[in-house]
């Protein structure tokens, strides 16, 4: 009976760690200024004719990559990673007419900027390397935005200035840097609530949730999805039903290996926001 018990807590705590294998939140939550502009826009935005599979011209946009140096002197990343994160990114955007390209990769010598908070040192660093009509790409050790850790965080399009993303070195691999340009474009998470809860049955996916409606109402997909990319959470709305997400889409929390597509009215979004908000990255 004890080795019985004892083979039960290791199968549960290996279920656990399966899930809960060590994966940080995206550091973007809505803003209600943003909010506020979807609102605004958003029967501007959707009387837009606009079909991701008949896009055929590319605007490219640069990326400038600052590379902050870990206390050990080295970059602990690998360039081509970064170059694959682009290639992947690029992927999905030129279903929106965007390209993005490296315009050039510099190292930030100075370790003590390698882990980025809301704080001076934060300020000083975007003082010291930012540069206009850029993306500027700051890869760190650690990332801390309000009391959390989080593998990236960006700002919505409406904020001037705003041209930064912030990524976690070990996040540089896979889809996390299409996720924060995601959010760079104005797409908000699936499993946004700021402005209301999504329904299961999506009646109100227009003024709740990402205010998207051909995505699937997300409860919060962190550690709730397994390695298979089964969802494996409970949770159900205010009207009792339970959520069936998608474990597939970018702007979701689910495991990296299983995010592989933005929908069309996602990519709709992405397309208006460049055209309204960040034309100047390509003067």
């Amino acid at each position: 009976m004890e080795k019985i018990k004892n083979w039960l807590i290791l199968l549960l705590f290996g279920f656990i760690s399966h899930v809960t294998s060590g994966q940080l939140p995206d550091g973007v939550t809505a803003t209600q200024s943003f909010l506020d502009e979807i609102i605004k826009n958003y029967r501007e935005e959707n009387s837009i004719s606009f079909d991701p599979n008949t896009v055929s011209t590319l605007i490219k946009v640069p990326v400038r990559t600052h590379i902050i140096m870990n206390i050990n002197g080295t970059a602990g990343v690998n360039v081509n990673n970064i170059r694959n994160s682009i290639n992947l990114a690029n992927g999905f955007f030129r279903y929106a007419g965007i390209q993005f390209f490296i315009d050039s990769i510099d190292y930030v010598n100075d370790y003590n900027y390698s882990i980025i908070k809301y704080d001076n040192l934060r300020k000083e660093l975007l003082n010291r390397y930012t540069v206009n009509s850029r993306i500027n790409l700051f890869l760190a050790d650690s990332l801390q935005f309000g009391n959390n850790k989080c593998y990236g965080f960006t700002y919505f399009p409406n904020v001037p200035d705003s041209n930064i993303i912030y990524l976690d070195k070990k996040y540089i691999t896979g889809n996390s840097l299409t996720t924060m340009l995601g959010h760079f474009m104005g797409l908000l998470s699936t499993h946004e609530t700021l402005g209301g809860v999504e329904l299961v049955n999506e009646r109100n996916c227009s003024s709740a949730g990402d205010y998207i409606c051909d995505t699937y109402a997300d409860p919060g997909l962190l550690n709730m999805v397994i390695d298979s990319c089964k969802y494996i959470g409970s949770m159900r709305d205010d009207n009792g039903r339970y959520y069936v997400p998608t474990v597939a889409n970018i702007m979701s929390e689910s495991p990296d290996k299983c995010k592989c597509i933005l929908t069309p009215l996602q990519y709709r979004r992405i397309y208006y926001y460049f055209h309204r908000y960040r034309l100047y990255l390509t003067r």
